[in-house]
């Protein structure tokens, strides 16, 4: 199993930044859950991707918490996007030759 996590600023609306996709330090995850709950606050959601027939299927957790901008102290929404993934992603490749006359 490999993770993902997403930050973003829910209070000013953007993207903070993402992790990439790593192996967390448990395949439980139910254990992966209740840690990232302490880490990153309560959960508010769960991650959805489209199936081909039209129906959701729930793939990882979000998160928040109130948390404070370094520069200023000041306090702001930080929601943390956990998506769970089997594999890393299919990667293909697809040739485009030029044809010699």
């Amino acid at each position: 199993m490999l993770i993902e996590e997403q930050y973003r600023n829910a209070t000013e609306k953007y993207m903070i930044g993402e992790s990439g996709l790593f192996e967390p330090f448990t395949d439980d995850i139910g254990k992966l859950f209740r840690f990232c709950r302490r880490k990153y606050g309560k959960c508010t959601s769960k991650v959805y991707v489209d199936n081909p027939d039209k129906t959701a299927k729930a793939i990882g957790w979000v998160f928040e918490k109130l948390v404070k901008y370094e520069d200023t102290g000041e306090k702001y929404l930080q929601e943390v996007w956990i998506t769970l993934h089997e594999s890393r992603p299919t990667e293909t490749t697809e040739y485009h030759y030029i044809e010699l006359q």
